[in-house]
């Protein structure tokens, strides 16, 4: 492991990532973080998931449980990570210092640290001190009965042994399913508290430890109680089959299991507070750690800036860092929201999810993939990229369009600032309301907080929108017989029409054609 560990150079992750363990701290923290959560709808549209394991370049369970969480909670203020930005640059000038962290944080490689997230609930199960009593005699009768029998060879006292037994069984296998949670979490626990004071000890996270000597010495205690909790083998072969059977006959002749259950629980009740503070202080060095491999395997970056004057977001050679040879564009939004048209395929949609996935980057990770990027204040994100029916709950396209933007037009009265994004918005109805709602739920979301990036293919749209928006496009490059997109954004509207051009060149036949170029040609007239 330490050899694994001191190699360890951030490159993506080849191996499978079990969301549902990754994402348990997020679920647990869902109902603290409330609106700033990333909704499951945008998670989605963004590809979040996906930028998840290309940023994901932790060495530990817990460091990517929290990048995980730090990914979907927009900060309301300045980040975790932008505020620990110094210790990234120790991390960048210091290698010996990035393998000591990894070596460290990687004694919580293993898939079960997932599990110390369940010691984080509130609710421990309570263990009254008759019964830790209870247990404590009970554990020791059937060494004494067979003692007894083979020393003073009393024959009742043969029988008080397999009495004893029987019931210690008894006991064992009740509060297994109990215990079963406990068997893996607390081992592990024991080795978060092990790598939390070691990492203590490094001077360039003083001011990320100041809470956590006091906790270790809180929690302390649990560590004598994990001896017996955890010896689970896996049943890979005869000899593991064996040793596991000898263990089990050990748990139940001495009630292990049990008691140390008992115990952990007593020492872990009310101890959430300390437990999360540790985790977290783990988490974050963690965290820190990968944002600073995944800077060194980007082909460039930029930390995110306060703009001057009227500008809300300004950026200079913005990219997708999951699109290979992207292109970037640079875009400034001042006082107006943005619009954008162009043909299918162009890069409108490519284009807005790059800006939701630097705007969220440049909030959680401190990091924005672009040559420079500005942002004026904290922004909520909120879309309505793809959206499709929701078969389970009987709704069409367009209903599930509607209680996505009636989500966003509550979320916009809760008097936040938000970036709402939008792709050919009420595009499940006719063009005349699809329109004329467009229009009105632009305008009024379009307030001076929140900033909208919307695409749409009506150009009556944007001449509605004209004075409320600055209007941008993407366009197809004709030359000769052959087309090409450059992935450019362009000022003003496309005033372009290529669609029936693009069916010239794809060899429809002539009578299609010049039917399409008369009907354009009588629609204009009327």
């Amino acid at each position: 492991m330490g050899r694994r560990a001191r190699s360890y150079a951030g490159e993506i992750k080849s191996e499978t990532f079990n969301l549902t363990d990754i994402s348990a701290y997020f679920r647990y923290r869902k109902e603290v973080e409330g609106d700033n959560l990333l909704s499951d709808q945008t998670y989605s549209d963004l590809g979040v998931e996906e930028l998840f394991t290309f940023a994901d370049r932790t060495v530990s369970r817990v460091g990517q449980q929290y990048l995980y969480q730090t990914l979907r909670s927009v900060p309301q203020a300045a980040g975790e990570i932008s505020r620990h930005e110094e210790i990234i640059r120790h991390l960048q000038a210091d290698s010996h210092l990035r393998e000591r962290l990894a070596k460290v944080l990687s004694h919580l490689r293993d898939t079960e640290a997932y599990s110390i997230v369940r010691l984080l609930a509130d609710e421990q199960p309570a263990a009254s001190t008759n019964r830790k009593v209870t247990f404590a005699i009970l554990k020791c009768l059937p060494a004494l009965f067979l003692l007894l029998y083979l020393l003073l060879y009393i024959p009742a006292c043969g029988l008080f042994f397999l009495v004893a037994i029987i019931l210690n069984a008894g006991i064992h296998y009740t509060y297994k399913p109990k215990s079963i949670d406990y068997i893996y979490s607390v081992p592990q626990l024991i080795k978060l508290l092990g790598t939390a004071e070691k990492l203590c000890k490094i001077p360039e996270l003083s001011k990320l430890a100041t809470d956590i000597p006091d906790a270790l010495a809180t929690l302390k205690p649990i560590r004598k109680t994990a001896l017996f909790l955890r010896m689970e083998n896996k049943l890979q072969s005869d000899m593991a089959a064996l040793a596991w059977l000898c263990t089990e006959l050990l748990h139940i002749f001495f009630l292990t299991e049990p008691f140390s259950f008992l115990q952990s629980v007593s020492i872990l009740r009310n101890k959430c507070r300390e437990i999360e503070t540790v985790y977290r202080f783990v988490g974050l060095t963690d965290c820190l750690l990968s944002v600073c491999f995944l800077r060194e395997h980007l082909p460039y970056y930029c930390l995110p800036g306060r703009p001057e004057e009227r500008h809300r977001l300004a950026s200079q050679e913005m990219y997708h860092p999951l699109i290979e040879d992207c292109v970037a564009n640079s875009i400034d939004i001042q006082d107006r929201s943005v619009l954008l048209n162009g043909s299918n395929m162009s890069g409108k949609t490519t284009f807005i999810r790059i800006i939701g996935i630097n705007v969220l980057s440049a909030q959680t990770l401190h990091t924005a993939f672009a040559r420079s990027f500005l942002l004026a204040t904290p922004l909520n994100i909120y879309s309505a990229l793809m959206l499709a029916d929701d078969l389970s709950e009987g709704k069409s396209f367009y209903m599930k369009e509607v209680d996505t933007i009636k989500e966003m037009i509550s979320r916009n009265q809760k008097g936040t600032a938000n970036l709402f994004l939008f792709d050919e918005i009420f595009k499940g109805t006719n063009t005349t309301e699809r329109i004329a709602a467009a229009k009105a739920v632009l305008s009024y979301l379009n307030t001076h907080d929140n900033i909208i990036v919307a695409s749409t293919h009506d150009t009556e749209l944007a001449t509605l929108l004209d004075k409320e928006y600055d209007l941008y496009h993407f366009s197809e490059v004709i030359e000769d017989e052959t087309f090409f997109f450059d992935y450019k954004l362009k000022n003003g509207p496309l005033y372009q029409r290529n669609a029936i051009r693009l069916l010239e060149i794809n060899g429809f036949p002539p009578i299609v054609i010049r039917d399409a170029y008369q009907t354009i040609e009588g629609m204009t007239k009327q």
